[in-house]
């Protein structure tokens, strides 16, 4: 009898300490949501001026509900900080917003205030248009409205010449809606037309968009039509190819949160193309693509500044990985049955003063016992911080094909990285290209922009299967560049890049590129993709 009583009064007791545990947690939970939204420009900072007014008038605030769709917290949620923190990553993402900050005021031990400051990017953009590189020269003009009526559509028009292969002029209309009546779902669509082809996009998805979405699926179907160029170096001529392609994709992933987020992707891709002649055959013509995938992704997040851009940017930390299997068919009489397997990996390291991030693909079908349409690749990406206004930032990668007996295309000119050079005069199946840059972001304010000075040191080498890696020839060339950044824009559109490069296979000054963007990002984002297969790009402009 004491036995048992004992045995109850120690029930008791340990019950009583896990209540008196839990009633001595205190549990903080979200008291207000305040949202304060600034204009382009405002009073209380330095670039305003009597013109302020005037020129926000021609801008849109954007709307409250763009800011409150992106909140993963309502008002009295248990206060998260990791919730607070990924929705100002996902709201800096949607590049709506120069700033964007996230604070918290306490209340009282059991209630905390929140607080999320927007300041508006300037979103019309009218430019005209001037670019040249590599011998060749464009220009005209665009406007893009990145925020229609404040609504976070994108909408742009473009009308260039260029002089690349005497394309001469071309239109272009892009229409963007990441949130399609603010619902989960996006949309995107584009239409490119010059004198040589056309090209018709048109995405419809439901992306993951924060670390809790459990579902994401979409289709991309395209139409081209016209003719590619085939560079034949041994004639130093350019051929056209005729072809007309059709194309969909549609997929369908689950996604997990387990100590890092895992997918599970199933992919299907049709694809119908007419290139005219035998010749002008690529890989996987007329043939579907099954694909069953598996990835993860793990990344923490420093924000950070003076990487690529004078504003804020979220530096992930982490890794992917991806494993993939696959069927591949033929559609008609002109594809092939094959199996397909490919793997992807990448990981990043940061320590505050020093970054470095390296990605490895490969992929290969097979028809039978025999591999066929084999591809691998490495990429990498790093930095130095060399003090609060220095950066050495570099880029390598590496293509490599075998056993590819279809046309295969890969150009080394100043668009793909190697400054100074020709466009489209250096091509074959395999690459290399390497890029070094000392960037200066020096803080001081020229009004509503900054500029910068960067120094650069390119090399690369293209050559064909055939030909022993050892016996190509590398190029080479260096400069310097300046940047200059519209700070009330954000993206790769806020920077204006000129670069004067000197080639030393001629040992001359080959003329001064003027372009958007940096050359290469500084760091690489984690993040997961659909399923692929590996090495079908191609360069045709």
């Amino acid at each position: 009898m004491k036995q048992g009583i004992l045995a109850i009064a120690i029930v008791i007791f340990v019950l009583s300490s896990f209540v008196s545990a839990d009633e001595n947690e205190v549990q903080v939970r979200i008291n207000n949501i305040y949202i304060d939204q600034y204009e382009v420009f405002d009073s209380t900072q330095s670039d305003w001026f009597f013109l302020a007014d005037f020129l926000n008038s021609f801008h849109s605030l954007t709307k409250r509900y763009i800011i409150e769709d992106e909140l993963l917290f309502a008002e009295g949620d248990y206060l998260d900080i990791y919730d607070l923190e990924e929705t100002e990553r996902n709201l800096r993402k949607t590049e709506l917003f120069t700033k964007v900050k996230i604070e918290i005021d306490s209340i009282n031990e059991y209630y905390y205030d929140v607080y999320i400051t927007t300041q508006d990017r300037w979103s019309l953009s009218p430019k005209l248009l001037l670019g040249t590189g590599g011998g060749d020269y464009n220009y005209g003009a665009r406007i893009t409205e990145h925020n229609l009526f404040g609504t976070g559509t994108s909408i742009s028009f473009e009308g260039l010449y260029r002089s690349e292969n005497d394309i001469g002029w071309q239109a272009m209309g892009k229409l963007s809606q990441p949130r399609l009546f603010r619902s989960e779902y996006g949309i995107d669509f584009q239409i490119l037309s010059n004198q040589f082809k056309t090209e018709q996009d048109l995405s419809l998805f439901k992306p993951f968009r924060t670390i809790e979405t459990e579902f994401s699926y979409g289709t991309n179907l395209k139409n081209y039509f016209g003719s590619d160029f085939f560079y034949n170096r041994m004639a130093d001529t350019t051929i056209l190819m005729p072809f007309h392609q059709r194309n969909g994709q549609f997929y369908f992933s689950k996604a997990w949160l387990r100590e890092s987020r895992v997918f599970a992707t199933a992919y299907l891709e049709l694809d119908d193309v007419n290139r005219g002649k035998p010749e002008f055959e690529r890989a996987y013509d007329n043939s579907g693509k099954f694909l069953l995938m598996f990835s993860s992704v793990t990344d923490d997040y420093e924000e950070t500044t003076k990487l690529n851009y004078w504003q804020d940017e979220d530096l992930p930390v982490g890794g992917y990985g991806s494993a993939t299997i696959g069927k591949i068919f033929p559609i008609g009489h002109k594809g092939e049955a094959l199996y397909y397997i490919g793997a992807q990996g990448e990981r990043s390291y940061y320590d505050g003063t020093l970054y470095l991030c390296g990605q490895v693909s490969g992929g290969s079908a097979f028809e039978r016992n025999r591999g066929k349409y084999t591809y691998q690749e490495f990429l990498g990406h790093g930095f130095l911080r060399l003090g609060e206004d220095f950066l050495l930032a570099t880029r390598v990668r590496q293509q490599t094909v075998w056993n590819w007996d279809k046309l295969r295309q890969l150009v080394l000119d100043t668009e793909s990285g190697l400054r100074g050079y020709r466009n489209n005069a250096l091509s074959g199946d395999n690459r290399v290209i390497a890029n070094i840059e000392l960037r200066a972001f020096p803080s001081f304010d020229l009004w509503v922009a900054r500029a910068g000075v960067t120094l650069f040191y390119d090399a690369g080498t293209v050559w064909d299967q055939d030909l022993k890696f050892d016996r190509t020839r590398w190029h080479h060339s260096a400069g310097i560049g300046i940047r200059i950044q519209n700070m009330k824009s954000t993206g790769e559109n806020s920077l204006f890049r000129i670069d004067f490069a000197f080639n030393f296979d001629e040992n001359k000054f080959a003329g001064i590129i003027f372009t958007t963007d940096q050359l290469f990002k500084a760091f690489k984002d984690h993040q997961y993709r659909i399923p692929e297969v590996f090495g079908t790009e191609f360069d045709s402009e």
